[in-house]
């Protein structure tokens, strides 16, 4: 059984994120000596998951979430008056194709930009919650994990 990880990450200067070893060490695909292409699914504005590239590829509803997004990416418009509903225009955003590179002493990843702002990190200055949650690393806001905890104990169980 893997072990339960929840840990406090800075985000640096550089929208950078480290992963520390004993988080990494529980993801098989994280490994080696160079960068891995992975990807970003944003699941809220607080909330993000890592995922390996090999899952994007063959996962069915990953590939149909990959289609949508392209089909929004290219779709065109002749009425100037008319707005696309903002949720599918936010589309592109929910996955995104980032690079996890290995320095010492642990494995990072850049949070993309536009992420950042929404999930209101604020470079140098915020932390997020790197968990290890049935397989996968999720980013969730300090205010994310604060909600979560805000429910009295008593009505968990």
């Amino acid at each position: 059984m893997p072990d339960l990880e929840y840990n406090t990450v800075k985000v640096d200067r550089y929208y950078r994120i480290l992963l520390r070893q004993s988080l990494v060490r529980q993801l098989p695909w994280l490994k080696g000596e160079g960068a891995i292409e992975a990807w970003l699914l944003v699941g809220n504005s607080s909330r993000c998951r890592l995922l390996s590239s090999y899952e994007v590829k063959n996962d069915s509803r990953l590939r149909e979430l990959r289609a949508r997004i392209e089909a929004e990416v290219n779709l065109t418009s002749t009425d100037a008056l008319e707005f696309h509903d903002e949720s599918l225009v936010a589309l592109p955003l929910r996955l995104l194709p980032i690079q996890v590179t290995p320095p010492d002493p642990g494995w990072r990843l850049t949070l993309p930009r536009p992420v950042a702002a929404v999930m209101k990190i604020t470079p140098g200055v915020s932390e997020v919650a790197a968990i290890l949650l049935r397989g996968h690393v999720e980013l969730w806001t300090i205010e994310l994990l604060a909600s979560a905890m805000s429910t009295p104990l008593a009505d968990l169980i």
